[in-house]
């Protein structure tokens, strides 16, 4: 599968038997639609941020072309209140997955209630390293 915004080839990471395809130029991360569910699975951030993904309308933000029907995605915004942070998101509207910028899975997280000993934390530590972004 092509990373919609640097079109190269992504890898393919496992965990849990859950595929991630991951951009190593970009960065950027696409989750199937099925393969979130799987990550946040049995986790209290599960509809805590399905709850905070709310569709933006009038950003100026490039859409990005979903990599499986390649139809243009919506954005959609997930905020925390009381944290000075939000995510701004790609998700399917035909519900094939999300597009995750690079550094964005780590910020949704980050968002959320999760422990700090949750597996996505684990995994992306393992995988990435310290800030979950690209180096450039």
């Amino acid at each position: 599968m092509n990373c919609p915004v640097c079109n190269v080839p992504m890898v393919v990471l496992e965990m849990d038997q859950i595929e991630i395809d991951h951009c190593l130029t970009c960065g950027g991360v696409w989750l199937d639609a099925e393969e979130m569910d799987l990550l946040l699975d049995g986790s209290e951030g599960r509809e805590e941020i399905r709850r905070r993904a709310t569709r933006v309308d009038d950003s100026t933000e490039e859409k990005r072309r979903c990599p499986i029907c390649s139809r243009k995605m919506e954005k959609a915004r997930i905020t925390r209140a009381g944290k000075d942070m939000n995510v701004l998101i790609d998700r399917c509207e035909k519900h094939h997955g999300t597009w995750l910028d690079g550094g964005e899975l780590d910020a949704v997280v980050k968002l959320s209630s999760f422990p700090e000993a949750h597996k996505i934390h684990v995994f992306l530590r393992s995988m990435f390293g310290g800030d979950h972004s690209p180096s450039r």
